[in-house]
């Protein structure tokens, strides 16, 4: 427990909840992306790991539009996942704050971009029903919000605020890594009870089977019209499938652990956010310090904070968990 306790003591974590919280989902989110960065050779690796039938799309798209969307979207996104993980590291923001500092704008910036790449292939991305590009849109919405409030507030020198919504932000775009988990229960799901189909067109299958006797045995009905036809493919993602059914059973759980996924993590940073009050209260009273030297007012809450907008009421105070927290913590957030 000792050298546990120096572990997380050195990289400047004093809470003892912080430290796994950051080990097991900064940890994912590290893992995640480091394990994606193959795909950054879009026409290679990306090409040949996909879903099956997303290349048909990315290879050339309306105007290019899906290449260059997805090409955008890997490029920044992973890189940002990488570099957000550092951002909760406290050792970072007490000894070398200037490092903390570029590297948020870096990732800010990445997230905008990557953001902008998503809206791009949202229309084709595992199959483009309504759901998937509701829930794309929705999850880019709150991604930007939480973003663009984190980088208000921190110009503000509301760190309290900057602190909860980058939180969130980054919560909110670790989504993605909870929406492949349940994609994938649920694809596992619609393959037992074996009476799920998905519409594709004739043209997609034959192209992702990449084998015309065997196309035309399967969908016998594609061969009237294999350019624009649709034929419907049963879902099944067990060992020996089709790679035309393991697209399929993704395409119809996609935008469900899309939504199921932005349920989760929208609620459990709220309630993780909630259950750190002293932390928050602590960063205010940083906060008004601040605010107070650079002369912005009302200090406490010349950012977007809840007595400005709504009717509570705050005042600075000394913090009764203060004198339990070292020195070098008082300077900015954890």
């Amino acid at each position: 427990m000792s050298s546990q306790k120096a572990t997380y003591k050195t990289l400047g974590f004093y809470r003892g909840y912080n430290f796994p919280l950051w080990f097991v989902f900064g940890g994912a989110l590290l893992g995640f992306s480091l394990s994606r960065l193959g795909y950054l050779d879009i026409a290679g690796t990306f090409s040949k790991e996909a879903s099956p039938g997303e290349w048909f799309w990315y290879r050339h798209g309306v105007d290019r539009t899906e290449l260059v969307g997805i090409t955008i979207h890997l490029a920044a996104i992973l890189p940002c996942g990488i570099l957000s993980v550092f951002q909760f590291v406290p050792i970072i923001r007490h000894k070398a704050l200037i490092i903390h500092r570029i590297d948020g704008y870096i990732i800010l910036i990445l997230l905008w971009i990557a953001t902008a790449g998503a809206l791009m292939i949202a229309r084709r991305a595992f199959g483009g029903d309504p759901i998937t590009q509701a829930g794309t849109y929705f999850l880019s919405f709150i991604t930007l919000v939480a973003s663009s409030m984190a980088y208000y507030n921190i110009k503000r020198l509301q760190i309290d605020q900057h602190r909860n919504w980058m939180i969130r932000a980054m919560v909110y775009m670790s989504s993605i890594i909870t929406l492949r988990l349940v994609m994938v229960i649920g694809a596992k799901i619609i393959t037992s009870i074996n009476s799920y189909y998905r519409l594709m067109r004739c043209d997609e299958v034959a192209f992702i089977m990449d084998d015309v006797s065997r196309f035309a045995e399967s969908y016998p009905t594609c061969l009237t019209d294999a350019n624009y036809g649709y034929v419907a493919v049963q879902a099944s993602f067990k060992s020996g499938s089709s790679p035309e059914k393991i697209g399929a059973a993704f395409r119809l759980t996609f935008g469900m652990g899309m939504w199921v996924a932005i349920l989760v993590h929208v609620i459990g940073v709220e309630i993780y956010i909630r259950l750190t009050p002293a932390e928050s209260e602590r960063l205010r009273g940083v906060a008004y310090e601040k605010q107070l030297k650079a002369g912005l007012t009302p200090a406490g809450s010349a950012g977007l904070t809840t007595d400005v907008w709504g009717d509570a009421v705050w005042a600075p105070k000394k913090s009764a968990d203060a004198e339990s927290v070292p020195p070098q913590m008082l300077g900015h957030d954890q």
